[in-house]
């Protein structure tokens, strides 16, 4: 009698281990049952939601940190249309993202990336003379933390799957940010790397309107990133040339550190 109930109490604490390693695989991965329904579920949502669009479930895959399931949708005739549909275990749809395609936000998505790889191929080019630790380039197509810039296009103007000349748009409203560190920091030195950069950039064709850019010193042995920087916001690229550079670099610098020193003082006040 003994035995017995030693023998149902480990087949007890068996069933035991076995759900609580369910529970825990269960929040961790999902399950096959709840992934067939979230899938069926956005199946059906496109049929009726879309009826007049060719949009497919690309991929379901489980998130842990909702505990439900996103899944991807994309046109296979539409390269901008695509997006999420979020999904509870049950296959429950709780949010459309629909919105990335109507809104012009993955058309700007996709130039911004066909710029950035316009950049990335004079940035990341070994013959580049710089130890650039920070560098890409970006559209901006419309106004950023509410501070005025040059209207090009905004999200909503663009067309979806619109063919546009990228280097026309890098014109308008091309960015590039670059970090570079080095021993020398000074307005000068500052000045001829901005002179190189425009250099490149011209050579291969590729537009930019406006730089972010700092020139700072490497980082201490202890990691430490020492004081003393050049700062440059917005600095248009027609400001690039040779005569007065340096003048104006030290004087984007300074408008640069106020207008941080601003920001970090009304911070410090809770504003």
């Amino acid at each position: 009698m003994k035995r017995r109930i030693l023998k149902l109490a480990a087949f007890a604490a068996a069933l035991a281990l076995l759900a609580g390693v369910l529970c825990f695989s269960n929040a961790l991965l999902g399950n096959p049952v709840s992934k067939f329904l979230a899938s069926r579920s956005a199946r059906a949502y496109l049929a009726g939601r879309y009826p007049d669009a060719d949009y497919r479930v690309d991929e379901v895959t489980y998130n842990f940190k909702t505990g439900g399931y996103t899944a991807a949708i994309v046109s296979p005739t539409s390269i901008d249309s695509h997006f999420t549909l979020g999904l509870s275990m049950t296959g429950q749809v709780l949010w459309d993202g629909f919105h990335s395609v109507e809104s012009g936000w993955n058309t700007w998505l996709r130039l911004d990336g066909e710029y950035r790889a316009l950049v990335d191929t004079v940035l990341d080019d070994p013959d580049f003379p710089y130890n650039v630790h920070i560098g890409y380039g970006s559209l901006w197509m419309e106004q950023e933390y509410g501070e005025p810039w040059p209207p090009y296009l905004l999200y909503s103007d663009l067309e979806l799957d619109g063919d546009y000349d990228v280097r026309r748009l890098g014109e308008a409203c091309g960015r590039l940010t670059l970090y570079v560190r080095q021993d020398e920091v000074s307005a000068g030195e500052a000045a001829q790397i901005l002179l190189e950069t425009r250099r490149a950039m011209d050579e291969a064709n590729i537009p930019f309107y406006c730089i972010d850019f700092v020139l700072e010193h490497p980082l201490t042995e202890d990691g430490r990133l020492p004081e003393g920087d050049v700062q440059l916001r917005y600095f248009p690229y027609g400001d690039i040339r040779e005569e007065g550079l340096v003048e104006r670099v030290r004087a984007a610098d300074a408008e640069a550190k106020a207008y941080y020193a601003a920001l970090d003082a009304q911070s410090a006040k809770g504003g």
